[in-house]
């Protein structure tokens, strides 16, 4: 009668033990279910076009951002190859370079300032990531919102150059407002997807005419960016995004472009090389969308590069 007893009392432990063992499980499946995605980009940015990433919070991403001159130019015709040997293939020609600070208030708000030597820009920026995709698609989209305001530097001469002046100097002339959605997805371990509804102002515009449609330049334009990344290694990865400008100005213009960046991404440790070539000769949002006056099909392409390196603070 001992025995049975002894033998009914581990039976019940045993059980009470397996179904804890259980709940466990279950526990920790279920707390694993939502989990949110990591890293469905590398950095803050990839060519010319932001990511969903922010600043973890309370770390700096301090960012050097270089673009040269024409790779080569097919317009200057009979001496292109000679006049791209001559600027080394665009490396004695700097079209834009841009110092950033970018810091982590939240891991999902960040706020930055820069300077950009195209146009001599100085620019504050917000971003903020309201809703974060998880790992079995039941948040399928990470979206945030991205905000910048520039403000150049110019001569007034240079500002007003080529135009009649017969109006008031304004300081507000001097500023342009950039605002955009940006829409991403982590499809695979390999693959991650954007979408980048963007919006332009600029207090002050040059009448502009496209010569096929008689379109002029507005202050204000819509742009849909796409990017992507694409995972090739554990360190390396092809990038690339586009913007199409839905202003009439910009359709079938000979003299403005959709912008248009393509390369690769390396990570090294802590720092991440983003290597890529763009029609696009500015860095910032507030300049190449509206001032890419190059085209791929005439090999006007820039090399640019990209290094950052984060600090805990």
């Amino acid at each position: 009668m001992k025995k049975l007893l002894l033998f009914s009392v581990f039976l019940v432990s045993g059980t009470l033990f397996a179904q804890d063992d259980l709940l466990s499980l279950v526990n920790e499946g279920s707390e694993k279910k939502h989990e949110k995605v990591y890293a469905t980009f590398k950095t803050y940015k990839l060519g010319n076009a932001h990511t969903i990433e922010t600043v973890k919070k309370k770390h700096l991403d301090f960012r050097i951002s270089h673009r040269f001159g024409n790779v080569y130019n097919s317009a200057l015709e009979p001496n292109a190859l000679n006049e791209a040997a001559h600027t080394y293939f665009g490396f004695d020609n700097a079209s834009d370079i841009r110092w950033s600070f970018d810091y982590g208030v939240t891991d999902n708000l960040t706020i930055g300032i820069g300077r950009s030597r195209y146009r001599e820009t100085y620019d504050g920026s917000i971003k903020w990531r309201p809703l974060t995709q998880t790992e079995d698609f039941h948040i399928p989209l990470s979206i945030a919102v991205f905000a910048d305001i520039g403000y150049t530097s110019m001569k007034t001469d240079q500002l007003y150059a080529g135009i009649v002046k017969d109006f008031e100097t304004d300081e507000l002339h001097r500023v342009n407002y950039f605002a955009q959605v940006i829409i991403a997805s982590k499809l695979t371990e390999w693959l991650s997807l954007e979408f980048l509804p963007s919006y332009l102002h600029r207090n002050y515009i040059k009448q502009s005419i496209n010569a096929s449609n008689k379109a002029e330049d507005t202050n204000g334009l819509f742009s849909l960016g796409f990017g992507a990344r694409i995972k090739l290694t554990k360190r390396m990865c092809l990038i690339g995004d586009y913007f199409y400008n839905f202003s009439p100005y910009y359709q079938n213009n000979t003299s403005a472009y959709n912008p248009l960046a393509l390369g690769f991404e390396l990570e090294t440790g802590g720092h991440v090389f983003s290597l890529f070539f763009t029609n696009a000769p500015a860095l910032i949002e507030n300049s190449f969308i509206p001032y890419t006056t190059d085209t791929w099909s005439k090999g006007q392409v820039k090399f640019g590069f990209c290094v950052s390196r984060t600090f805990a603070l």
